[in-house]
Formats: structure tokens, sequence, C-alpha cells
């Protein structure tokens, strides 16, 4: 029963009343303390009248206490049957708790997705229960968390969390770790890739097996060393960087025996390759109006070091001047052709034509620079053919994806993308006019190789590109695209175009016409394709988790096949598909999650110990072994023991019904107060006197 108040009056005037009251109640015991008493007796009734004590009674129910149960089913619970156990724990504990009875059982389960954070989802759970209910928390995971550092400062409960962990006895695991890991480096250099192998658990203390690891080097799928290293310290592996573009570094450790999951024993490192300056050697055999469209594209690309030269004599005048007397400056051939070659990306011969200042050695090293990796354009008009044409050189012509077969064909045609062309990313969705403007001129050939992307009249070859050994050939039968240039006609796409053809031939990754690759997008996981060839072959997929599956393609645009797994698990996948490889992640690489996934309460910790709880492994005996439980009071000091869970008493209760009553009648109060001033009245009259005792 609670005592409370409903006064007659405001606020303001009780407390004037209480005032005044008390204010007389002192000045009649001050004056005579035995009539005083009466009258402050009867000035209290007359304020306890004004005041109108209330006794309340409320009708409650006994209300059962809860026990929280948060499960952890992040990923790193998947691993050793450590869900199947944390399912049996979790109905073994719910059917012991409903036997204690007066316990109701609250189940909450959380996943972590690229990190489990326990104390996160501790907290989100316990903010959906009443704290005068609560009576135990029991977490039942393998102890990993992200946010385990939060559990020191965390405002836990004045209740017990137990942790019940999943993991076995003497679990090992070895993951490799990235130290340095640069994400740009300069084409033909290596970078320097430095990492750390550790083991975990019970291989903490190294046997004498596992003094060091076999790790492996990958470098787009393609493996290019392995090497013991010793475990715990740090290790180094120089990259090679052999091509421009992004390419996959893979860091792979040899699995150790009995170790919980090998999915952090690889570390992945994305390098884009980058060339310090793309070095051009344009050479021009005579002046003519596409010179100056080959050297102004060369040069509005601040990446571009281009060396130009030009021969000013025409080809067809020959006034028997000596040829070292024509030059404005002396043509350094033997520096180009034989000591320098190898510095130049691209080599662009612009209507050149066999004048005798490069020698069959030159050509013979030109051919090797070629086959090494080199690029060679040459950009051809009415020179082509002939005694004098680059064709005719021996040593150079089984470098060249055609051979003339006549001279210059003169009329008006418009060139046109060929069949094979749409689908190569040098010439695809080049036509961004409806209608492009006609060139005047194009060299017959004969054509022995090659992919022939442009066409002129009567589909004659206008453009070839071909590969030889590891270089590349650009062979372009027409000198007037600078028509383009000026407008005419209406001109066309000469800049995108041309600056296509270099880049292929310098070996730009995104023009390659035979690609894969893979990306997330939205949950996905999509494989991209590109091919000159008309249908694509399914691509093998490997899940993180080591399976594999093949996966058809459909078109999506000329030369462009896709394919879209939905919902696909978060982790690293690799594909491959007619000799390509590529590697791709939903989420992360390795996520945290599975940084360290040896099982351990220390992280956790701090939650027991600063509300009694017990930790307990599960894994016990061969099978799942749960504490007893027991009732204890909820100012208990002892909440756990060694193989026993305690369960605070909170006897909470829920108010059903609220009555008020007067704490007694205003008639009780009034006789009060008349029996108080007859009283003060009867001893100040002389009526109300002691007896004297007889002696």
């Amino acid at each position: 029963m609670n005592v409370l108040f409903d006064p007659w009056l405001p606020q303001w005037a009780m407390l004037a009343t209480l005032v005044v009251g008390a204010a007389l109640a002192f000045v009649s015991l001050a004056r005579n303390w035995k009539s005083g008493a009466p009258r402050a007796l009867a000035i209290i009734a007359v304020l306890l009248l004004i005041a109108n004590p209330m006794r309340r009674e409320a009708e409650t129910t006994p209300l059962n206490d809860i026990a929280l149960i948060l499960i952890d089913e992040s990923a790193s619970q998947t691993l050793d049957g450590r869900n199947d156990v944390a399912a049996a724990a979790a109905a073994q504990l719910q059917e012991r708790l409903a036997r204690l009875g007066g316990v109701d059982v609250e189940l909450s389960r959380y996943a972590g997705g690229d990190e489990t954070r326990s104390v996160g989802a501790l907290s989100q759970a316990l903010s959906d229960i009443p704290r005068r209910r609560l009576a135990g928390v029991f977490m039942i995971t393998d102890g990993q968390s992200a946010d385990a550092g939060d559990a020191a400062i965390f405002p836990a409960p004045d209740v017990p969390i137990h942790l019940l962990t999943t993991g076995a006895e003497n679990e090992i695991d070895r993951k490799i770790t990235l130290i340095n890991a640069p994400r740009y480096g300069i084409v033909r250099q290596s970078v320097r890739v430095t990492f750390r192998v550790d083991d975990f658990g019970a291989g903490e203390t190294l046997l004498s097996d596992a003094q060091s690891a076999l790790v492996t080097l990958r470098i787009d799928g393609e493996e290019i060393l392995s090497e013991a290293v010793p475990v715990g310290t740090e290790a180094g592996f120089d990259a090679p960087l052999n091509r421009p573009g992004r390419m996959i570094i893979e860091l792979e450790v040899r699995a150790r025996a009995g170790e919980l999951t090998t999915r952090n024993n690889i570390a992945v490192l994305p390098v884009t390759a980058v060339r310090d300056r793309l070095r051009v050697l344009l050479i021009s055999g005579e002046p003519h109006p596409g010179e100056r469209v080959w050297r102004n594209l060369l040069k509005s690309d601040a990446a571009v070091d281009l060396v130009h030269f030009t021969i000013l004599r025409p080809i067809d005048k020959n006034d028997g001047t000596p040829v070292d007397e024509l030059a404005l400056i002396p043509f350094p051939q033997d520096e180009l052709f034989i000591d320098k070659l190898e510095e130049f990306d691209l080599l662009i011969f612009d209507r050149y034509a066999y004048r005798g200042v490069l020698s069959s050695f030159h050509f013979d090293n030109i051919a090797r620079f070629v086959d090494n990796g080199g690029a060679v354009l040459i950009a051809s008009g009415p020179e082509y053919n002939g005694r004098l044409s680059l064709a005719s050189r021996r040593n150079l012509s089984f470098i060249l994806p055609a051979l003339p077969s006549g001279g210059a064909v003169e009329q008006a045609f418009r060139p046109e993308i060929s069949p094979l062309g749409e689908r190569h990313p040098v010439t695809a969705n080049l036509d961004d006019e409806d209608i492009w403007g006609r060139w005047l001129r194009v060299m017959p050939v004969a054509q022995t190789r090659g992919q022939t992307l442009m066409t002129g009249p009567d589909e004659a070859p206008l453009l070839i590109l071909d590969r030889i050994g590891e270089g590349r050939v650009g062979l372009f039968l027409s000198d007037h695209v600078w028509l383009w240039a000026r407008g005419f006609d209406g001109g066309g796409p000469h800049a995108e175009l041309l600056r296509r053809i270099a880049h292929w031939l310098m070996k730009e990754p995104e023009l390659e016409e035979e690609a894969l690759a893979l990306r997330a997008e939205g949950g996905a996981l999509v494989i991209s394709r590109r091919t000159v060839e008309e249908t694509a072959p399914p691509v093998t997929v490997t899940r993180p988790d080591g399976t594999t599956e093949e996966v058809a393609l459909v078109p999506a645009a000329p030369g462009a096949f896709t394919a879209r797994i939905e919902n696909a698990p978060r982790g690293l996948y690799r594909a491959a598909s007619g000799g390509l490889f590529a590697i791709g992640a939903i989420g992360v690489e390795t996520p945290p999650e599975f940084e360290n996934v040896v099982s351990t309460p220390i992280g956790l910790a701090p939650l027991t110990e600063k509300t009694g709880g017990g930790v307990f492994a599960l894994r016990r005996s061969g099978g799942v072994t749960l504490p007893d439980l027991r009732r204890v009071r909820a100012n208990a000091e002892q909440r756990a023991g060694a193989n026993w869970a305690g369960i605070a008493e909170r006897n909470a209760e829920r108010v059903e019904s609220v009555r008020d009553a007067p704490l007694a009648p205003p008639i009780a109060w009034l006789a009060v107060i008349a029996f108080a001033l007859l009283a003060a009245w009867l001893i100040e009259g002389g009526r109300l006197r002691p007896r004297r005792q007889k002696s």
C-alpha cells in the first residue's frame, strides 16, 4: 500500500496553510504546553483534512524471469561443424530453462557479413527486453568478434552473462597477411610484395615440421615462383610487371594439415602497371598532308614522348645529291634502330619508302624488335607498291600481314567496319556518325594473315592488325585519313581511330580483343567476356568455398558476352575460359571474419568478468556438454562456477489494477479536531486535573 495526498486547495494555498498552521501550533505549545498539545493535534488534523491523504492499493501478477540466448551465425561459425554445435546447445538450453520453471526464453540470432560484431548484437538484443525481468544471458559463439574491444566498456546489465564457445580443442589455422602491398608499378620493372605467414591455435608453438611454409606467387593465374618462407616472420617476393594495365598478384601459402579453413591462406593484390612514358618513333617518308595528323595526335597526349623525323626529298626526285647532305641534321639511324630501338614502345612508318638510309641490318633489328614484344605501324600510300616498298625488304616483309598487289586505286569510297571489326575493341562502337566522309585512295594487297577491321571499295582490306611473336603489327592501306581531320565530306572519327590503333599496338589492356573480367554488382557476381569470335565458351567459376561450376554466357553486344550469378556468397572468385583468367571478389577477398578463426573466449571475457558469468566450452567428451543451471539471488556474489551457470531471481510483477481510497473519512478528522479542542478547553478551565494519590 502506498500513501499519497490529493489536497483540496491549490499548491500555493496548501503551502501557506501549512506555514500558518505550523506557526499556530508552535505558539500554542510555547504559551502552555498542556493545553497547547491538544490544540497542535487539532491543527494537524485540520491540515490532514485539507491535504486529503489517500491510500493506493495495486493488484499485481508475478512475472517470469527472462533468459536471453544469443546465437552467433556468422561465417566463421560454419567451420568445423560449429553451427551444428550451436544449434544443439541452444535446443538443450531452452529445454533446461523450461524445466527450471518461472523462466521465459528469448532467442536471438545474428550474422556478421564481412565481420562479426557480437557486442553490438548483444546491445541490440537487450534493448528489446525489459531490464526488470532479465535474469541472465547465454552467448553461443566462437568468440571471434570485430568489436571485442568494446566489451570492456559495454554497460552490461546486473545479471550474469555466460559465454558458451563452440570451438573444438586444439584448433589450428594458418594465415598469410600482406604487409607492403603497392597498388601501382612501372612496366618492365618489379614491385616488392612483403608478407607474413602465421600459425594460430595449437600451432602457435611451432613444431619441427612447421618452421617454414611454402608460398606460391602467381600473376593473373600464372605461377611465377614457389619458395619456403619462415613462419611468423616477414618475407617478400619481387613480382615482375611485364605488361601495362591491371594485374592480379596472388600469394598462396600451402595449407597445414588439420587447419580450420584455407580461405585466409590466400592474399590477393591488384596492381596497375603503368608506363613511365610512352615512347613513339615516327618516321615520315616525305612531307604530305597526313603527316600533321599523326604528329598532332601524338603530341596531344601528355604521356607520349614523340621522336619524329621526316625525309624531305620525295621518292620520285633523285638529283644525285648525297643523302647525308640532304638532312637538316644528320639522321641517327644507327642510334635509333640499333642502340635505342628497344626503348621505344611503337615505331610508325608514315608513307616511308626504302631510300638507302636504313640498311638490311636495321630492318633485321626492326623484325627482332617486333618479335620480342615491340610494335610497328605502317601507314602506307602509293610508295607501298614497287621496288622501293618496305614490303620489298625481305628481312622485314615476313612480319607484314599483307603484300602489295598493284598500284594505288584512285577512287572515292567510304571506309566501313568489317564484321570482325564490329566485335574488335579497336573499331567497335566507332561509328558515332551515320555516314563517314569519303577517302580517295587505297592500296590493293594480298592478305596473308591478320585481322581485317576496316574495308574499302569492294570490301578490300583497309586496316589490318596482326600479332608476331610477342609483338604486334598494324597496316593502314590508305594515306587519306587526314581528309577526316579536315572535315572533307563530313569527316569522321580520325582521332579516336588512330588513338585506338596506337594503344592496341602498345598493348593497352582495355583494347585487348580477348578478355575476361569479374566484378561485383548489387550483391551479384557479373562475368564479362570479350572476344572477336561469334560465340564464347562457358566460363569455369571457382567459388570461395573451392567448389567449381560452369557458367554459360549470353550475348550482350557484338563481341561482348556476359553472365550473372545472383546472391553470390562473399569472398574471392576465380574464373577461367579459353586460356583467360580473372579474379573478382564479393565484399572483400579475405573478410576480417576469416583473419583469425580459432575459437577463443579472450576477446569477450570482460563481459563475463563484469557480470559474474562463466565461460564454458561446449565441446567436451566428444559431444555437446552444457553447464548445470541454478537459480541465484539477484544480489548474489557468486553467479557461476566451474560447471554451473546462474540465473538471477528478479521477482518482477505486473500491475493489473490500481485503487485509491481516503486514508480516513472526513468525519474522522472532524471528530479528532473536536476532541482535541474539547480537551484543550477542559485543561484551560481546570476541569481536567490529574488526581492526587492518597498517602
